[in-house]
């Protein structure tokens, strides 16, 4: 599965695997995927929630919305990332 952020004229894409209700794999986080960039508006939009160091703690997610950006308040979906890493140790070699 697919969401992404949109920071200035970049958008952010993760690339992640459902593993139960609580749960995910973070398989790729990226501003090169083009797939991100033409399907922005149909995707969903995330949010990575850090903690101490940028470690990756948690994946939010929402119904792609204009304007906004995804926070505890708004997000539909809250998952626990169960591969913690720094926030740019998670791109692939595509």
């Amino acid at each position: 599965m697919k969401a992404t952020k949109r920071l200035i004229s970049s958008v952010w894409t993760v690339e992640y695997v459902i593993l139960n209700k609580d749960q995910v794999l973070i398989l790729n986080y990226s501003r090169e995927d083009p797939e991100g960039y033409a399907r922005e508006h149909e995707l969903p939009q995330c949010e990575l929630e850090q903690a101490e160091g940028r470690i990756v703690t948690h994946l939010l997610i929402r119904p792609y919305k204009s304007f906004g950006w995804v926070d505890r308040k708004n997000a539909t979906e809250v998952y626990q990332v169960m591969n913690p890493k720094h926030i740019f140790d998670y791109k692939s070699n595509q």
